[in-house]
């Protein structure tokens, strides 16, 4: 029976980084599948650029401290793309301290599971894969290993 790990165990993204070295060490399938396992259960951060309507940026504006409002139109969510010879990647962040800071204060940091992330990634256009902590240890995982992890069956234990 494989073992069921928590929410906790994946929270700060050092078992993803963990298997991430392991595999960037030795790749093997035997150490891929970790790295994917891991992936399925996993919050990742996806840089965004935020846009929203004319008349919403406005109500923003004039918000006080403190104040909320619900948004006229709904925000529009452009996440980067980073590209090098082998094509054009999706990135996803393990953590925030894995995005440098120059690059970070350009975006909006979106936490989302890795599974909607790959289903953000699957919807653009000549897409070539996703690039995980593309300016530390960076591994690039082509979109064909990225929807097996749609496939797979989550290892978390049910919540009680």
């Amino acid at each position: 029976m494989e073992e069921k790990l928590t929410k906790q165990d994946y929270e700060d993204g050092k078992l993803l980084r963990y298997f991430k070295h392991v595999f960037l060490t030795e790749q093997t399938r035997r150490t891929l599948m970790p790295v994917l396992g891991a992936l399925r259960d996993t919050e990742v951060i996806v840089p965004v650029q935020i846009s929203v309507s004319d008349a919403d940026a406005e109500k923003i504006l004039q918000l006080k401290k403190g104040e909320t409002f619900d948004v006229k139109d709904q925000p529009k969510f452009a996440p980067d793309l980073l590209q090098n010879d082998e094509g054009t990647f999706f990135p996803a962040f393990s953590n925030a301290e894995q995005m440098p800071p120059e690059y970070a204060e350009n975006f909006s940091p979106l936490k989302i599971s890795a599974v909607q992330c790959i289903r953000m990634a699957s919807q653009i256009k000549d897409i070539n894969g996703i690039v995980l902590d593309a300016f530390t240890e960076a591994m690039l995982i082509p979109m064909e290993s990225a929807l097996l992890i749609l496939k797979m069956k989550s290892r978390l234990e049910e919540s009680e």
